[in-house]
């Protein structure tokens, strides 16, 4: 999907309610099994943000760089979807709507600076995000079996690393030492079997660990 459309970044995110306003929980994106800088912003603050302007669309949401040097000329000719403001700082690109049987929803995430694409792929793209995030849930959902014990602490750090914090931004939020914020993190990342934190982070979301 990305080499189809010209990005250089993509991501796959759950929609998180674990703030008050809804949110961008990180499944994989291109550095898996790690996850990128631009990821953990989109799960900030940022992401939280852009939700509350997309709405709750279910149409093709794209957008221009926020420099003009950043804007993509292709986007504003697209009849399919709306705009919407920048969700990657200095990057246009797509954001396709997704959702699973379970009700599990989300988004598809496409951008870079030689992003563009016609109505024609945007549909396609559409089509082929909906498939994946399908199987993705389910993936989750199989991969989460029975519900682990966890601390007071271990959900407090999943759930502000939902959030896109880091762990000196965890810790400090929770009164703890770097240490102890990131013992916390692989404590819940290996009793959730998962490959990473933001791993962890869509795991725990399935089961209801958090919400």
């Amino acid at each position: 999907m990305s080499v189809d459309v010209g990005a250089s970044y993509y991501g796959v995110f759950l929609l998180s309610r674990t703030t008050p306003k809804p949110a961008l929980a990180l499944c994989f994106d291109r550095k898996f099994p790690r996850n990128s800088e631009l990821s953990r912003t989109l799960c900030g603050d940022r992401g939280v943000t852009w939700l509350t302007a997309a709405g709750r669309s279910m149409t093709p949401l794209w957008w221009r760089g926020e420099a003009e040097r950043d804007r993509c000329p292709a986007f504003p000719l697209l009849a399919l979807g709306r705009e919407t403001p920048p969700l990657t700082p200095d990057l246009p690109g797509l954001a396709l709507p997704a959702f699973a049987e379970d009700g599990a929803q989300g988004f598809v995430v496409l951008a870079g600076a030689e992003i563009g694409a016609d109505d024609a792929l945007v549909c396609d793209l559409h089509v082929r995000a909906m498939a994946l995030f399908g199987t993705v849930a389910r993936m989750l959902l199989s991969q989460t079996g029975e519900v682990p014990t966890m601390s007071t602490r271990e959900l407090q750090c999943l759930r502000l690393t939902a959030q896109g914090k880091t762990s000196d931004e965890i810790a400090a939020a929770l009164g703890l030492s770097i240490h102890t914020a990131n013992q916390y993190l692989t404590a819940t990342t290996q009793k959730l079997n998962a490959v990473n934190r933001m791993h962890a982070v869509a795991k725990a979301l399935r089961l209801g660990l958090i919400d």
